[in-house]
């Protein structure tokens, strides 16, 4: 599934999406068995959730009228669009975006293991050059605003105060290692002590479904993270 922006088109959600499905493949070179990378599988559930359409028995029974029509109004009406028509996707044009887009998960990765001190000379180091190198200045401003993003995740989770988010997610692991979230329970917490105490109860409440290829899993979020995880 695809989020719309305001006038009708997809690119936003497209890009999100592609980093997500980036920063969900494993490392290459990733041979220790025991430790988990605990990046890629978050990304895979997060595309799971994001990107996962489960219709139900009314919306395929609309979907089959629509192409089998049994009369003239179940004919689904035509809207007419206001996007620009999509241009092709040339051979060259795939592989540019395919090549460009082979570090994006080591760029992520980077910055989110930056520590404050660092990310704060790493951010204003970016934002200068995009100022001295007109020919990168988008690319400079994009890891900047990235950098600043996780600054302040790294800052509201130093601290106890402030909107905190319990989040306990059910997830069926296919033989493949894909996640399907079953469940998803939160609450919204006042402080991050209260949150800690939340995913416990919520932790606790649920563990009976855990099974051998279903895990229940909690975890604490800032409301920064939080706005980048809830549903839509």
């Amino acid at each position: 599934m695809w989020a719309f922006d305001h006038e009708g088109g997809i690119r936003e959600g497209l890009e999100e999406s592609f980093i997500d499905v980036m920063r969900s493949i494993e490392p290459s070179g990733h041979s220790n068995q025991t430790v988990v990378q605990l990046a890629p599988r978050l990304s895979k559930k997060k595309i799971e959730r994001d990107h996962r359409w489960e219709p139900t028995k009314t919306e395929i029974d609309r979907i089959v009228r629509d192409i089998w029509p049994k009369n003239k109004q179940d004919s689904l009406k035509q809207l007419k669009g206001v996007s620009q028509r999509k241009p092709p996707l040339t051979v060259e044009a795939r592989r540019a975006i395919g090549e460009i887009a082979e570090g994006f998960w080591k760029t992520c990765s980077v910055i989110d293991s930056l520590k404050e001190p660092s990310l704060k000379g790493f951010i204003f180091e970016a934002q200068q050059r995009s100022k001295d190198e007109q020919d990168y200045e988008h690319l400079y401003r994009a890891i900047a605003e990235m950098a600043e993003r996780r600054l302040e995740i790294l800052r509201r989770r130093r601290s106890d105060k402030g909107t905190w988010f319990a989040l306990v997610e059910v997830t069926h692991w296919s033989g493949d290692g894909i996640g399907e979230i079953l469940e998803r329970f939160h609450e919204k917490c006042a402080n991050r002590s209260y949150a800690i105490a939340s995913a416990r109860r919520l932790l606790a409440e649920h563990a009976n479904k855990f099974s051998a290829d279903v895990t229940v899993e909690a975890e604490i979020l800032t409301d920064l993270e939080w706005n980048a995880r809830r549903d839509d």
